[in-house]
């Protein structure tokens, strides 16, 4: 009986030492196969964590010319000391993360040679939240290449495999297999049993600039599955200058919960999926804290760097004492520095700000209307209990039309917690016409397409005062009821239509002022509306179904002067459907109509209306035509319009190398038309964008014929 069990004994070994041995070799397909599914896993491990977090950044100017000062001016660009070659930075922040994706940096301690609220803010804080078990970054500014979902993007092998105490790690290396922003290339070390990965190493490409990151995961097991220290280095080129900056960050848990088996009702509550709370700078140079608190000790430079920043500092303070010190210099660059960018100031409990007046931000171009330049101020007064007051003033000039736009608009946020707020806004819209000149033009549509070689439409300036109040109902639903009263004068008196004879009636009398008095109520319901809070405000995000709006606005005749008595009423849908990876299609379509007309009226639509100043295109989509002749917007009192866009990152540049390092969005655009006169308008579009820009080319048919191509670009930063 013993020799029996010595027997299965031995044979149990042998069977065990033998799965050892082919376990140890895998193939490559299996070790990827369960490191992805372990990623699955580990990415909803953790259901929250606190922690503090170090950060250290130093930053060298490797070569520059004469424009090197003044490349600061542009917003959000680059981080770099106009004055000296070299700059640091130390902050230390508290750290609170919430699954899924919600995380909250607060910067409590900040030293260094840079300490101004636009250098803190280029430092790269987005990437220290890179979740290296995700398919994207937080963000969406990368694909991750540890998820099956993501690997279609990338080729990978097994670069070496080692042995340390007791453990087998595998060195598994990933490359892209498009030239795109969006994909990273690096390797990745794998724990073998427990599939998790101990060291992340990532690169890319900007469009000004390369970076790469390193990540080391905890050897703990409360830290066995989260990042502890960060390495980010940087170079950025442009304009014939040339900086590398190094980000250093330290982070040590205060506490860490795991997540349970049990899953969690569904929230439609998502609010501060990132944010970074920096209200003033809170300096402190005190050089025995920082010693204290430094997980990091400093490198000789960077002792270098400090003791010639203070050396400086010094310097100022006795030049400044003697009268030697000259601040109109300074004043003249901060003069200079609002011109070109965005600029926001605070005093007390008003927020203003105001768009720079050599803003490239605020120049847009298409080809019908040419360059746009616009200026925007803004008034943000805060009440008691989150409440505010905002006021927008908007100028915009249409230089290829020569014409100008104004508004001014003032909302009052009574009930933020709900969405309540009392809006009134003045100014001049679009030039427009009578209903009693829609025959003539219905029969240029017939006889010429969609020329209008033998009638002016611009007979009209119009002059707008709305009040509206809008109010959620509930959770998605809103409800905005208001006025809309307009004065249009006419634009030339003695202008003579050649469509007119003697026996008509006197000219001068068909462009008299004309008023309209119309009260309107608009419902708009979004099912399962995701939202988030700052402070008690609410502010709607996104949802799995499309948006929904009806809108009801009758005239009320001898009311106010109001010359005129109609109905309109308009229905739009629009829906934004994400599908793989930061690839999505929106849609948006909307009808209107003009119904029991008994006087002469304008054919002014809400969701079918020419925008003369394009925003940058955040949502790439505008629910509008970029070609179309703003007079075909006041030709029909019926109108049926569609509009398509596919985004994707992967579509027609992925293999053209020079193009695809810089363009990280692709899209294309389908947009549709129906009017009783005009049947059938047509626009097709294919654009790139970055952060920087957004560019599309169109082309439109009108039925099935050619009718002009153009282009529309804008900037962003």
């Amino acid at each position: 009986m013993q020799k029996k069990n010595i027997i299965i004994i031995f044979f149990l070994f042998s069977s065990m030492f033998n799965a050892l041995a082919n376990d140890y070799d895998l193939p490559e397909d299996t070790i990827l196969s369960r490191a992805m599914s372990a990623a699955e896993k580990y990415n909803y491990l953790v259901d929250s964590y606190s922690a503090e977090v170090y950060t250290r950044t130093y930053v060298q100017t490797v070569k520059k010319n004469m424009l090197y000062k003044h490349t600061r001016l542009i917003p959000n660009f680059v981080l770099h000391d106009p004055y000296n070659d070299e700059a640091l930075i130390e902050t230390i922040s508290d750290f609170r993360y919430e699954f899924p994706n919600n995380y909250m940096r607060d910067i409590r301690h900040v030293t260094g040679t840079l300490i101004g609220r636009k250098d803190i803010d280029m430092i790269p804080f987005e990437l220290l939240n890179i979740n290296i078990y995700g398919e994207t970054t937080n963000d969406e500014s990368f694909f991750m290449p540890i998820r099956t979902s993501t690997s279609k993007y990338y080729r990978y092998n097994i670069y070496s495999t080692f042995n340390e105490n007791n453990k087998t790690y595998y060195i598994i290396q990933f490359n892209p297999i498009y030239e795109n922003p969006k994909l990273l290339k690096g390797s990745f070390t794998v724990e073998k049993g427990t599939w998790r990965v101990i060291f992340f190493r990532g690169e890319g490409l900007g469009i000004f600039s390369d970076f790469s990151f390193e990540i080391t995961m905890g050897d703990e097991w409360v830290t066995n599955y989260l990042p502890v220290s960060f390495t980010i280095y940087q170079t950025s080129s442009y304009l014939g200058n040339v900086l590398a900056s190094r980000h250093l960050a330290k982070i040590d848990y205060k506490e860490i919960e795991l997540r349970q088996h049990t899953e969690p009702g569904k929230s439609l509550n998502i609010s501060d999926i990132y944010m970074v709370r920096l209200d003033s700078v809170p300096v402190r140079s005190d050089s025995l804290f920082w010693n204290e608190k430094r997980p990091i000790p400093l490198q000789a430079m960077e002792r270098d760097v400090i003791a010639e920043y203070n050396r400086r500092q010094k310097e100022k303070e006795e030049r400044k004492a003697n009268g030697e010190l000259d601040g109109n210099r300074n004043i003249a660059q901060q003069v200079a520095q609002r011109m070109v960018m965005n600029s926001n100031y605070k005093y007390m409990s008003t927020g203003i700000g105001y768009s720079g007046l050599l803003n490239p931000l605020m120049l847009g171009y298409t080809t019908n209307d040419g360059i746009t330049y616009r200026q925007k101020l803004s008034f943000n007064i805060d009440l008691k209990k989150s409440r505010s007051v905002n006021i927008n003033a908007f100028a915009g000039y249409m230089i290829r039309r020569r014409e100008f736009f104004t508004d001014l608009t003032t909302t009052l946020n009574y009930e933020p917690y709900h969405l309540g707020s009392t809006t009134i806004s003045i100014g001049n819209g679009n030039p427009t016409y009578s209903s009693l000149f829609v025959e003539q033009i219905q029969d240029s549509l017939k006889s010429h397409g969609l020329a209008f070689e033998d009638i002016s439409m611009n007979y009209y300036r119009d002059y707008y005062l709305k009040i509206f109040n809008t109010l959620e109902v509930t959770n998605g639903l809103l409800l905005q009821t208001g006025i809309d009263y307009h004065i249009r004068k006419n634009k030339n008196s003695r202008a003579v239509l050649r469509s007119t004879n003697e026996e008509s009636e006197h000219i001068e009398n068909l462009f008299v002022n004309r008023k309209s008095f119309a009260p309107f109520i608009r419902i708009s319901w979004t099912p399962q509306q995701y939202y988030r809070y700052e402070g008690r405000q609410k502010i709607y995000v996104r949802s799995d179904y499309p948006t929904f709006k009806l809108e009801f606005s009758r005239s009320i005749k001898d009311f106010l002067g109001s010359t005129s008595q109609y109905n309109r009423i308009e229905l739009d849908i629009s829906h934004n459907i994400p599908f793989g990876l930061m690839s999505s299609l929106q849609y948006h379509i909307g009808a209107g109509r003009f119904v029991n007309q008994k006087t002469e009226y304008f054919l002014d639509f809400v969701y079918f209306s020419k925008s003369n100043f394009p925003e940058n295109w955040d949502d790439g989509l505008g629910g509008g035509f970029n070609l179309l002749s703003r007079d075909l917007y006041n030709a029909s009192d019926t109108y049926i319009q569609a509009h398509a866009m596919l985004e994707t990152p992967f579509l027609i540049l992925k293999n053209i190398h020079f193009i695809s390092d810089f363009a990280d969005k692709e899209r294309v655009y389908f947009s549709q038309l129906y009017t009783p006169q005009i049947k059938s308008y047509s626009e097709l579009g294919y654009g790139i964008g970055n952060r920087f820009f957004n560019a599309g080319l169109f082309v439109a048919f009108h039925k099935t014929g050619f009718k002009e191509a153009g282009v529309r670009a804008a900037f962003e930063f």
